[in-house]
């Protein structure tokens, strides 16, 4: 899970101009999570606190505790499926309201922690935020996983830029030849926007042991903090890409490939597929890291997939509720 953010203003570059956006965004790998303990997060610029509440799966809520402070994920614990708070043993329900206060007759109503809607999708704790707590999730991440999944990669990135910087890349053709050392300028094929949902389809040019080969690619987004991309380069792997903010300018970047069981093709060149992509995201970092926005960029032809991915993007910003 992120820890507290750290500073990554670079001198003479202004900060990304957009607030946190809103969407699902994973909390980690669900191997990755606490069992039966509460474990601190930071995400959406929040102190959260992540518990599992038994059967019903994983929980999460605001860290402070609303009596006098503490931090519900630093010695925490968990009974009945509730969160109990170190300091004075509060007691907060999945709803985040106080059901126990061990030295007092009744319950406090005021006392109420801010809860987060929660799914379990594609191998990870997927969190709702949005910047107005009493608004529910707007749209649903399936299962996009192969069937009996073998995983044959797992990266993380922390990274000082916007999610939306991150995401711009899969349009942005041009750099895959002059950062990644790709021989031509692919073309966006296929697009389809739906709302939230956003699906692409083209064919890339691919680096391997064997020389480059072309890949047909089949990328989905869900909102800002979910991807599911298959490439199919002489078989087929999936890509689960989760980016969450951490910040309005800190991202973390998560990506996990998987094969089908059984799919010797995919096997072989999952692990050498995974090291392209690991490459390629490396490469891309130290210029995410140090470049401005631009918000009228003086664009090439055939850059228009740009404008029409920041279209896109635009919708998830919504302002704090008062």
């Amino acid at each position: 899970m992120p820890g507290h953010p750290k500073e990554v203003q670079v001198a003479g570059r202004p900060p990304f101009p957009f607030p946190v956006p809103y969407g699902w965004f994973s909390l980690g790998r669900l191997d990755e999570l606490p069992g039966a303990d509460a474990a601190p997060a930071y995400a959406f610029g929040r102190e959260l606190v992540v518990w599992r509440e038994g059967e019903e799966g994983h929980r999460v809520a605001d860290a402070w505790c609303p009596h006098l402070g503490a931090h519900l994920g630093y010695g925490g614990r968990v009974e009945g499926g509730c969160i109990v708070c170190p300091f004075h043993e509060w007691a907060f329900d999945a709803w985040g309201r106080n059901v126990e206060i061990p030295y007092a007759e009744r319950t406090n109503a005021k006392a109420r922690l801010r809860t987060y809607p929660t799914v379990e999708r594609n191998a990870h704790l997927l969190a709702w935020y949005h910047p107005d707590s009493g608004v529910a999730p707007l749209w649903e991440v399936p299962e996009a996983l192969p069937q009996d999944p073998v995983e044959c990669l797992r990266m993380d990135r922390e990274v000082g830029t916007a999610w939306q910087e991150v995401a711009e890349n899969s349009v942005d053709m041009a750099h895959f030849r002059s950062v990644h050392g790709l021989s031509r300028v692919s073309q966006v094929g296929e697009l389809h926007v739906e709302g939230p949902y956003r699906r692409t389809r083209s064919s890339q040019s691919f680096q391997t042991a064997r020389g480059e080969f072309e890949g047909e690619i089949e990328s989905n987004s869900y909102g800002p903090g979910v991807g599911i991309v298959h490439f199919t380069l002489m078989g087929k792997v999936t890509l689960v890409s989760a980016t969450t903010p951490i910040e309005r300018d800190r991202v973390q970047v998560r990506f996990t490939m998987y094969h089908a069981a059984g799919d010797e093709t995919a096997a072989k060149i999952g692990r050498a597929f995974g090291a392209e992509v690991s490459r390629q995201l490396d490469q891309d970092i130290p210029i995410w890291e140090h470049k401005r926005y631009q918000p009228s960029p003086a664009l090439a032809p055939g850059e228009k997939p740009i404008t029409e991915f920041r279209k896109w993007a635009s919708q998830f910003y919504a302002a704090e509720a008062l």
